[in-house]
């Protein structure tokens, strides 16, 4: 978890906020200002929270420039590279002004111009009173988004929630999202393997990633694998590596499970996996250890395996074209994705959220469109949506997407092929 510390003006607030946060954080509440300096110098957080509660213009700038001045001795004190450093400031909607007061050390310059200026921080200004619980979660969103510092208030409704890639952010609010978020958060310090399950497009690997992101493992590789991508002869100088001379012109090399050492193996498409190579993997999964090809040395393999599948794996194995014994050791834990189609309260949030990857233009959609979108089946899920949206967005020539802006394959009849 990553170190919070937390001072607030307003201390009938303190305890309820310091218990949300402390689901996601380990906070360390400072009692006055004074307190505050300790706990930056000694413990080096990475986050600070300020809860700012009086109305006197006077008193917050002055307990702002206290906090400028502690963060900043705290900085100069530091032998080693600063750590990065996000600072949250709370304050009621509309008596932000003294944050733009004069920094009495920078002339010209406003009490926010300095913070910003201290090594390695960025600052963030949280407008209250949002709903307590949700405090966490916008902190959580905005240290997620690294393109932009965002002013967030109260009517702000769309939660990310961080991922190992900041621009690819797992986004939404239905009930069925938070139930997954629930599952990757309760599975991701139980060390044994997960099994992804869902359809083609629904973001299973976003689900790996975060299941790596949020485990004690985070520090350590994430390396994925597409099974279905592998051929058969190539398997084992994937997944174990080579030595040099294993075949004609082999080099050394490292495989995908060495690469993955004390992190996470992700095998995207595992019921792909070719008979002929499914037995070595077991082996593996079975020893805890591995050779490279061509080489008489064993090695440990220490890594946090996690597949995914678009397959009915069970099917399969009934089928005789998936081992039985393979699928109990990939699957202590299952974890399924929902498709798009039932978590259709996240498709607004979504479509904004690729729209600003597309394009940094101010954009809008029109009612008619979200009502398109929403009505849609979505057989290629989030990455059929977002295909629909890329196309949308080079279609749109005002700022504005329309519903005759939405085009789905099935409806563009020049893929259809043609009569002889």
């Amino acid at each position: 978890m990553e170190k919070l510390v937390y001072y607030d003006q307003d201390s009938s607030r303190i305890r309820a906020v310091a218990g949300v946060l402390s689901k996601l954080f380990e906070v360390s509440i400072a009692g006055n200002l004074l307190e505050f300096g300790i706990i930056m110098k000694e413990q080096r957080p990475a986050i600070a929270l300020f809860g700012f509660a009086s109305q006197d213009y006077a008193f917050n700038a002055y307990h702002l420039n206290c906090i400028y001045r502690s963060i900043l001795s705290a900085r100069l004190e530091e032998k080693e590279s600063h750590p990065q450093l996000s600072i949250f400031i709370m304050v009621r909607l509309g008596e932000q002004a003294f944050i733009h007061g004069a920094a009495p050390d920078m002339p010209g310059k406003s009490l926010l111009d300095a913070l910003k200026a201290l090594p390695s921080s960025d600052v963030h200004v949280i407008h209250t009173p949002p709903q307590i619980r949700k405090i966490p979660l916008i902190i959580l969103s905005v240290l997620n988004d690294s393109k932009t510092l965002p002013v967030t208030g109260p009517s702000r409704q769309d939660i990310t929630y961080p991922f190992a890639d900041a621009h690819s952010p797992i986004i939404g609010k239905s009930k069925k999202f938070h139930q997954m978020i629930a599952q990757i958060r309760s599975y991701a310090d139980k060390e044994r393997p997960v099994l992804i399950i869902g359809e083609t497009g629904t973001g299973k690997e976003l689900a790996a990633r975060s299941l790596h992101s949020w485990s004690k493992r985070k520090r350590n590789p994430f390396v994925a694998l597409n099974c279905a991508a592998i051929p058969p002869t190539l398997f084992e100088s994937e997944m174990f590596g080579t030595e040099r001379g294993a075949y004609t012109d082999a080099p050394t090399r490292s495989g995908a499970i060495e690469q993955a050492h004390n992190g996470t193996l992700f095998l995207d498409e595992i019921g792909n996996l070719s008979a002929a190579s499914q037995p070595s993997l077991l082996r593996v999964l079975e020893t805890k250890e591995y050779r490279r090809l061509g080489s008489t040395r064993s090695h440990s393999a220490q890594f946090r395996l996690v597949s995914a599948s678009s397959l009915n794996l069970i099917d399969l194995a009934a089928e005789k074209c998936f081992r039985k014994d393979l699928l109990f050791r990939i699957a202590d834990f299952i974890l399924e994705i929902p498709p798009l189609r039932e978590r259709t309260e996240d498709i607004p949030l979504l479509v904004r959220h690729f729209c600003r990857q597309l394009s940094k233009d101010s954009y809008d959609i029109e009612d008619s469109a979200l009502d398109k979108l929403t009505a849609h089946d979505w057989p290629g899920n989030i990455r059929e949506l977002q295909s629909v949206i890329a196309r949308a967005c080079a279609r749109r020539i005002t700022g504005k997407i329309t519903a005759d802006d939405i085009e789905f394959l099935t409806g563009i009849s020049r893929l259809r092929p043609g009569k002889d």
